[in-house]
């Protein structure tokens, strides 16, 4: 059975990446397991916290959880199981830990459009995530869950000659569920665009990818996230897959693929090598 790992914190951006995982596992038959790491700062002897006081935060969290743990689970018309973790700790530890146990389908994040810049560039949970061998799925605060009809593949001439088929089952799985299509969008900033055409024709990508019959669009920009923005803005795409590599521009520490997580109108899927 897959399993989708959405870490919360009760804000209003993870509930609603809470009902979009949701959405998605009864589509694609997965479990939910729900997270929330408890993180208690202690700046001082005069802020000590007493058992008592901890005791009630265990409580309300563990009460907060049950209650989004039913809400998912009539939401999904009972079609679906949902689990939660309460784990006290440091949050990318034991996200990393749980993710290690249950090597789930996807891990589905939510931020709020404001927020998302610092929330992927800070947070212990997106620094530890980029690392982690699982899809992650960054939600926009305002994003509906739609089937997947058009899936929009952010790539450039690495990702398509060894990258992307290593994540063949995964289009073909996706494919299957949702009868998606797909378009390859190269952003290239400094390449003539008939060089790009003629490694693209020319290369191996293509019999690997021929069951998945995409559509090829070549785009000249200076900078990659404004070449799928731009592309967005003109194009139906109900999900953005990236495929970032160790330095890569899509690497969510750097500060253009924050952007384009951040405007982007859709959800964006990072599939790490």
């Amino acid at each position: 059975m897959k399993s989708i790992v959405v870490p919360v914190n009760f804000s209003l951006c993870a509930a609603n990446a809470a009902h979009y995982a949701a959405d998605l596992a009864l589509v694609i038959k997965a479990d939910i397991h729900l997270i929330h790491v408890l993180q208690v700062r202690v700046s001082s002897a005069e802020l000590m916290m007493t058992d008592d006081v901890y005791q009630e935060i265990i409580e309300a969290a563990n009460l907060a959880l049950q209650q989004l743990q039913v809400e998912l689970i009539r939401r999904t018309h009972q079609k679906i199981k949902v689990d939660y973790t309460l784990e006290s700790g440091i949050v990318s530890v034991k996200v990393q830990e749980l993710c290690l146990q249950m090597k789930p389908y996807a891990v589905v994040l939510g931020a709020a459009a404001s927020t998302l810049e610092k929330f992927l560039g800070g947070s212990p949970v997106a620094s530890l995530l980029q690392h982690l061998d699982f899809p992650i799925l960054v939600v926009p605060q305002a994003a509906a869950f739609h089937r997947f009809s058009r899936i929009l593949l952010a790539c450039d001439l690495d990702d398509l000659g060894s990258g992307m088929p290593n994540f063949l089952p995964l289009l073909k799985d996706l494919r299957a569920h949702f009868g998606s299509r797909f378009d390859i969008v190269t952003v290239e900033t400094n390449k003539a665009l008939h060089d790009e055409a003629f490694a693209l024709e020319s290369g191996g990508w293509k019999e690997q990818l021929k069951d998945l019959y995409p559509d090829i669009h070549y785009i000249r920009k200076p900078k990659v996230e404004d070449g799928i923005l731009e592309y967005l803005s003109h194009h139906d795409a109900d999900l953005v897959m990236v495929f970032p590599k160790k330095h890569d521009l899509f690497d969510f520490r750097t500060s253009q693929s924050r952007r384009l997580a951040q405007h982007s109108p859709v959800p964006v899927l990072s599939l790490h090598e």
